[in-house]
């Protein structure tokens, strides 16, 4: 994961006091294979959330020295998936229900 793909850095007094929630997808639909396991949990090789968007698996998420998800490391278009995956968003898809 390339800090230099994000153009919007964040300052460190910013990166600490941002809740890492803002980075953490929840309410995903596995697609595809899985691909591992991390923590006793199947790794998707791609999820969906409700608005149709999808993420591709892209790593294991980095933690600071704190033990909280290091969200400054975070490229453009990458998230967060517990138990601590990064995946990045793709397209999306024609799929999802419109509301």
């Amino acid at each position: 994961m390339n800090k230099s793909l994000n153009p919007f850095k964040l300052s460190a007094k910013v990166g600490r006091s941002l809740p890492t929630e803002y980075f953490i997808l929840a309410n995903l639909r596995s697609e595809g294979a899985t691909i591992g396991h991390l923590a006793g949990a199947p790794i998707a090789e791609t999820v969906v959330d409700a608005s149709g968007h999808r993420y591709r698996y892209a790593g294991v998420a980095p933690r600071a020295a704190d033990g909280r998800f290091d969200v400054e490391s975070l490229c453009t278009g990458e998230w967060i998936v517990r138990p601590g995956l990064v995946y990045l968003m793709e397209e999306k898809s024609g799929r999802a229900k419109k509301g």
